[in-house]
């Protein structure tokens, strides 16, 4: 199959996923910002100034606020920073923010390389794996001490970081679409109570 198929079949297939799962989540549940595209640090900021003003707007209180706020700012410059791009280099992303019942959730899907997909799942899984706030802080602090800075700027504290403000497990998919590209999707929930 020629190259350009596969780069086409990623834009259409991270599209599609896109749609179904906007379409999910809007039945019994409020979409209350969402993207589709590439992102870039304009985007970004526009997008913040959505989630901002969508938050403030329910009657919730301040700490989930604060909470979602973040996770939603990490979330997006870990997507621009951190998601693959295909042999185009375009990114294909989307970032939704839902509340549904006693929680809100950002859902976020970019890009990875296929390779880069077990490195992944165990970050998460390690994350995951602390029952104990003061556990994963440390684990946090110890990851800050020890690792180096990668080629894109981060130290891989992202997902912690995105961990320890949610106070809740984080769900991951990978959806693979060719031999080179899976669709990763994170999913991180805050309690509003």
């Amino acid at each position: 199959m020629p190259l350009s198929n596969y780069t086409d079949n990623e834009k259409e297939f991270v599209h599609q996923q896109y749609e179904q799962m906007l379409k999910e989540h809007q039945q019994g549940e409020t979409v209350l910002v969402s993207h589709y595209g590439e992102l870039s640090q304009e985007v970004i900021t526009g997008l913040e100034g959505a989630v901002e003003e969508k938050i403030t707007s329910l009657e919730i209180p301040k700490g989930p606020i604060k909470k979602i706020f973040f996770i939603s700012v990490e979330t997006l410059q870990n997507m621009l920073i951190h998601g693959h791009k295909n042999n185009k280099g375009e990114q294909h992303n989307f970032f939704i923010l839902v509340k549904n019942g006693s929680h809100l959730q950002v859902i976020s899907s970019n890009l990875v390389s296929n390779s880069s997909i077990p490195t992944l799942e165990k970050q998460i899984e390690t994350i995951n794996s602390f029952e104990d706030e003061k556990a994963l802080k440390a684990y946090y602090l110890e990851h800050l001490e020890n690792n180096t800075m990668s080629e894109k700027g981060g130290a891989g504290l992202g997902f912690i970081t995105i961990g320890m403000k949610s106070g809740n497990k984080l769900k991951m998919d990978f959806k693979k679409i060719n031999e080179n590209f899976s669709l990763f999707t994170l999913v991180s929930s805050v309690s509003l109570s």
